[in-house]
């Protein structure tokens, strides 16, 4: 991030530090996901180091912004990972291809971003993403191998994925509807095999699924994932959505209603978000696409979206049906993930025998 970057990421966390509690969450919608998850960070940081406000904002805005993390470079050893290149750096942690020198092999390796390591939440957050991941075994899931913790910090080990996210394939045009549907299917599986295990993920987006070289689709990055049955309310005031109370969690194009209200996420929560991403690869548009965030809030809030049919004819009408199912807004009325990826083993089924 450049100096012009982190002037916008300060101007903002300082109007933040200014807003009331209830102002903050509609504040914080408004922004780009990658200036909303810097600006989430100095406000966590802040929160922790003793409340908003006890220092003058300016001061700690300096004090953290001055920390942002250092990167690893080729040739560094995360343990028995030697890392190779920097592949992306997010909200929590910065992604690395690696050798796995044990194993022979590639793999991804997440690193808990260096400013946060004096973060207890970042850190628990960070260790529930491996321990749910650690949970689930599915071809359409990512493995983690391992959680572990080195002079760098915390780290994740996980295969390594070697294709395109679902962002790259939207953004190179339209897929065919065969490819769409398979891989639609797969998506399901994978969100489906995870909520067998009680485990709901609340970050479906394009970014965090991927179509591996070979054809298998990969669901990525349980950083806000939890556990069916966890507490709504955590400790020391942070909120249901697993971020501090009045903010939300996830990324506002694939957030369900709910989440938006500021009501817990649920296993229906994933469907709804699922469904947009499906809508987009049907389409090529996304269901709630407005020119500002607060139209695509507004949008998900409340408007019917277009069936997928009206602006793609050759799209079978149970694609419709299967899709505006899976947006209702009343998350009861959603189908399981399950459901999902057998009705579209079925319209696949139909659509070929045609």
């Amino acid at each position: 991030m450049n100096a012009e970057e982190w002037a916008q990421v300060e101007e903002l966390y300082l109007e933040a530090c200014g807003l009331e509690p209830e102002e903050l969450g509609p504040f914080l919608a408004r922004l780009d996901e990658g200036l909303r998850g810097e600006v989430e960070s100095l406000l966590e940081a802040d929160r922790l180091s003793g409340g908003f406000l006890e220092e003058p904002p300016g001061l700690l805005a300096a004090d953290l912004l001055d920390r942002a993390p250092d990167q690893l470079v080729a040739g560094d050893l995360v343990d028995g990972y030697r890392v190779e290149a920097l592949v992306t750096v997010g909200e929590m942690g910065e992604v690395y291809r690696a050798y796995d020198v044990e194993r022979d092999a590639a793999a991804g390796l997440k690193v808990l971003r260096r400013h946060l390591l004096v973060d207890p939440f970042a850190e628990a957050r960070f260790e529930r993403e491996a321990r749910a991941a650690q949970a689930l075994a599915h071809r359409n899931l990512v493995k983690v191998y391992e959680l572990g913790e080195s002079p760098v910090g915390l780290y994740l080990a996980m295969e390594w994925v070697d294709g395109v996210t679902f962002r790259e394939l939207l953004d190179g045009g339209v897929a065919s509807f065969g490819e769409a549907v398979e891989w639609a299917k797969q998506a399901a599986e994978g969100v489906a095999a995870a909520h067998a295990e009680g485990v709901i993920h609340r970050d479906i987006k394009p970014e965090n699924i991927m179509l591996r070289c070979d054809g298998v689709v990969k669901i990525l990055d349980f950083g806000l994932a939890k556990r069916t049955g966890q507490r709504s309310v955590d400790p020391e005031g942070w909120g249901a959505s697993g971020t501090i109370s009045g903010t939300l969690s996830g990324t506002l194009p694939y957030m369900s209603p709910e989440v938006l209200w500021g009501e817990a996420a649920t296993s229906a929560s994933d469907v709804f978000s699922l469904a947009s991403v499906m809508y987009e690869l049907f389409t090529g548009k996304h269901p709630f696409a407005g020119e500002t965030p607060l139209d695509v809030f507004e949008a998900i809030e409340g408007k019917t979206p277009s069936t997928p049919s009206s602006l793609r004819p050759e799209l079978p009408l149970e694609l419709d049906g299967l899709l505006l199912r899976m947006l209702e807004r009343t998350p009861s009325s959603r189908p399981s993930a399950a459901e999902v990826a057998a009705s579209l083993i079925a319209i696949s089924t139909k659509s070929s025998a045609h």
